[in-house]
């Protein structure tokens, strides 16, 4: 071995080990459902507020080993909300879902709301199976224990628990909406 590559070696052991430390340490107290949008933070945080299931949606996350990115974007099959990846880093399984800023009404907030709870929902489900770490077991997971959706898009899996959760979602943040308004 040169000495130019032990130099280049320990480097990369410096490199990587407080950077470990720094990742896994960013990740206690903070809330797992998490956007990097302002505007989505905003929705969520009232989401929780005003939505008892949103509420547990987030509960269930955060005592699960996964991190759910909720983020801007389109998602590929005109939907306004989807569970996009999974992907593992460190003991952590991090979800991104997808929300099609274009498509949603933020004035009619609560419909967001459900929009984002419905896709939580699917991280739920996702997350309670240990097994589901990576896009492909994502796949097979919905494959096996959802209903496929026509559309043409042979990726599109729908969960009755996620339609009832955005529903659900919908209805209590409408009507919590509507009683701050009557006060």
């Amino acid at each position: 071995m040169t000495p130019t590559f032990r130099i280049a070696a320990i480097g990369l052991i410096l490199t990587i080990g407080p950077a470990h430390q720094v990742a896994a340490a960013d990740t206690s107290g903070l809330p797992r459902v998490r956007s990097t949008s302002p505007r989505l933070a905003a929705v969520i945080e009232d989401a929780r507020e005003r939505s008892l299931t949103f509420r547990n949606l987030t509960e269930t996350i955060n005592e699960s080993d996964g991190i759910v990115f909720v983020q801007e974007g389109q998602c590929g099959h005109g939907v306004r909300a989807c569970l996009t990846s999974v992907t593992v880093a460190g003991t952590n399984r991090v979800l991104w879902v997808r929300i099609d800023t274009t498509r949603v009404d933020w004035n009619a907030d609560w419909d967001l709301m459900g929009a984002i709870g419905h896709e939580l929902r699917h991280a739920v489900e996702v997350l309670s199976d240990r097994t589901v770490r990576d896009d492909m077991s994502k796949h097979l997971f919905y494959a096996l224990s959802a209903v496929r959706r026509s559309g043409g898009n042979p990726d599109a899996f729908e969960t009755d628990a996620a339609i009832l959760a955005g529903l659900q979602i919908r209805d209590e943040a409408r009507r919590r909406a509507s009683q701050k308004a009557e006060r």
